[in-house]
């Protein structure tokens, strides 16, 4: 089984402040997976979003695959010798762009991935809007504590400064 949980993050402007940067830094990035009584599919998808225009309320989708596919924003693609290739594609309309698919991770059954990154983009409006993502993947069985605290065997951090400084080192 291959579980992922996507938890996005969105704030305009306004939530930019201090205050709202440290009340964002509250929110967790990793929730329960909901374990649907039966799992027809080799892959569940779990989508988790938080939304300043919501406080932040986590709004919440499940859904099961056949098979290792294209989610639009990740791919996950079976290899030779029983390994999952990870890889994030491309967000072209967003800051900073990225218009070429990234190689997470390689995963054999019972290992998991944690990738971070973060976006702006203005879509149709004139003002931006700011995007963090927390994703997860993991090669094991659907539990509803899979994400919670545990250990990775790899991690992706390919957040950015959105307002235009220097990235500080973590």
């Amino acid at each position: 089984m291959i579980v992922v949980q996507r938890v996005r993050t969105e704030w305009t402007s306004a939530g930019r402040g201090a205050a709202e940067a440290t009340a964002r830094g509250r929110l967790p990035r990793a929730f329960p997976v909901p374990v649907p009584d039966r799992v027809e599919g080799e892959v569940l998808v779990h989508e988790v979003m938080l939304r300043e225009a919501r406080g932040y309320v986590p709004q919440e989708e499940v859904r099961v695959l056949p098979r290792p596919a294209d989610l639009g924003w990740l791919r996950l693609r079976p290899e030779a010798d029983d390994v999952v290739r990870v890889e994030r594609q491309p967000v072209r309309a967003s800051f900073p762009v990225m218009g070429r698919v990234l190689p997470l991770a390689g995963l054999g059954p019972g290992q998991a991935v944690r990738y971070r990154a973060n976006f702006r983009w203005a879509g149709y409006s004139m003002t931006w809007t700011y995007c963090e993502w927390t994703v997860q993947v993991a090669r094991e069985p659907v539990r509803a504590d899979l994400f919670l605290g545990r250990a990775y065997d790899m991690e992706v951090d390919d957040r950015v400064s959105l307002y235009g400084k220097p990235a500080r080192p973590s």
